[in-house]
């Protein structure tokens, strides 16, 4: 090493000792000499790039890739470096609104991938669908992005295109996908009551906006009980997560004091914490509840799905959740930076980690699916436009239109199921338009939870 590097070494070496000694220790932790030994060697390579790679490399991207290489090292996908516009992006999703195509992604076997399509978003209306993988973003391959970097390039101006290419499970060919960016504005709650069965619904989109969220989920569901209903349905299907103290508290509402909500273990098992119900005087205890769950329930839903389960305060129904057990600390760094970092596991009240491995309903109930010998039409029917191109002709979903359309699909030799054709002719006669809050025409598992509910059998036993 050079003379002059190794004086610049040795003055880093002590400094880092002076601030060791001098600083209080709750904030920085004796450097080892095994840390020693690899920051040295950290600062020739570092300094060999500099001065000899075939190439100059600019500064920032060259400790940047230090920094995230030493968080991808962790082989945890929910860990990472925020830089300052990425940092700046997740303190305006915290805030409710962003601008982007409304998705919530996770990385997963070296891919990119779909927890969940947020409600009246633009990735919602194109029908992107959880573990649907992500293979290119505007003509580039994902291959080597990271999270962070994957929602860079996916959020961008309001109205300006973006194209996404996905490779969905069981699919032949991949999809390609035109969006228009939006400010995406999340209504976290849509509830309705069921006047002809005495039901209430509340669609839960995410457990963010603790204040507000948690002030409105109370009050609907108050006003639910006050009309003596003969149930409630909880709908979480395609929430992927959000705030801890948030489900805590929304599960509090339906359980008895001193149950157990959920444990929280942190490094080598260490349980750090138990959270139980409170003696709360809101609690909603008389009435049924059915939690709606399914592989885009993710995180705090499961949270909220694992308490009332376990603690047989509620039915659960749909299919097998996302499997994310694992709480992020989000750490401020210097220069507006930031970091998000897996400090901590949950477990359900019965001591079990959902942790990539999910909740497990109590009915399982499956959402139309399409036949193999369906998917493969239904390929042929996208590329070909002859849905769009019918639709445009023929707008509106009724019961001439439904002939019209499964005719000309039995002339071309596309025999697909009643039931698919008109699934797909009315979404996409609804493209653009807001969801309703709830359709039970094509939604077997929300038929399911008001059968359950008005035959008396979302009691848990």
């Amino acid at each position: 090493m050079k003379i002059k590097e190794r004086i610049l070494w040795m003055v880093t070496v002590l400094l880092l000792l002076f601030i060791v000694i001098f600083h209080p220790l709750e904030k920085v932790k004796a450097i080892s000499l095994e840390a020693e030994k690899y920051l040295q060697i950290f600062h020739e390579v570092v300094s060999y790039i500099e001065t000899d790679y075939v190439e100059r490399m600019d500064e920032e991207s060259l400790y940047q890739g230090a920094i995230k290489g030493l968080i991808s090292s962790l082989n945890d996908p929910h860990s990472r470096f925020m830089t300052q516009d990425e940092f700046k992006e997740l303190q305006d999703e915290t805030r409710g609104s962003f601008g982007g195509i409304g998705i919530e992604v996770t990385y997963q076997d070296k891919s990119i991938i779909v927890i969940s399509p947020i409600d009246d978003t633009p990735a919602m209306r194109a029908g992107i669908l959880p573990q649907d993988r992500i293979i290119e973003i505007n003509g580039i391959n994902t291959k080597k992005m990271s999270i962070a970097e994957a929602v860079k390039v996916m959020r961008g101006p309001v109205g300006s295109t973006i194209s996404i290419k996905i490779k969905r499970k069981d699919f032949i060919d991949p999809i390609l996908l035109t969006l228009v960016r939006e400010l995406i504005k999340i209504n976290y709650i849509k509830s309705s009551y069921m006047e002809k069965e005495k039901i209430g619904y509340i669609r839960l989109s995410q457990f963010m906006g603790k204040e507000n969220t948690g002030r409105e989920f109370e009050k609907i569901v108050k006003k639910f009980a006050s009309y003596n209903p003969k149930g409630i349905i909880v709908d979480l299907r395609l929430n992927p997560g959000g705030l801890l103290d948030l489900a805590i508290d929304l599960s509090d509402l339906f359980l008895q004091k001193n149950l157990t909500i959920v444990s929280v273990k942190g490094r080598d098992g260490k349980l750090i914490k138990i959270y139980k119900a409170t003696d709360s005087p809101k609690k909603v205890m008389d009435v049924p509840i059915v939690v709606l769950i399914n592989a885009g329930s993710a995180s705090a839903s499961e949270i909220f799905a694992g308490a009332l389960q376990d603690n047989k305060r509620a039915i659960i129904l749909g299919t097998q959740s996302f499997g994310k057990g694992s709480v992020q600390n989000i750490y401020p760094l210097p220069h507006n930076t930031g970091m998000a970092l897996t400090i901590q596991k949950y477990y359900t009240p019965s001591g079990v980690s959902i942790h990539k491995k999910g909740i497990t309903p109590n009915v399982v109930v499956y959402p139309i699916t399409p036949s193999d010998i369906d998917k493969v039409y239904l390929e042929k029917i996208y590329r070909e436009k002859i849905l769009s191109n019918f639709v445009e002709k023929f707008p509106g979903y009724n019961a001439k239109n439904k002939r019209l359309f499964k005719e000309l699909l039995t002339n071309k030799g596309y025999n697909i199921g009643t039931t698919i054709v008109n699934y797909i002719l009315k979404k996409e006669n609804n493209l653009g338009r807001a969801a309703d809050i709830y359709d039970t025409e094509f939604d077997p598992q929300l038929e399911k939870a008001i059968e359950l509910i008005l035959d008396n059998k979302a009691i848990p036993k």
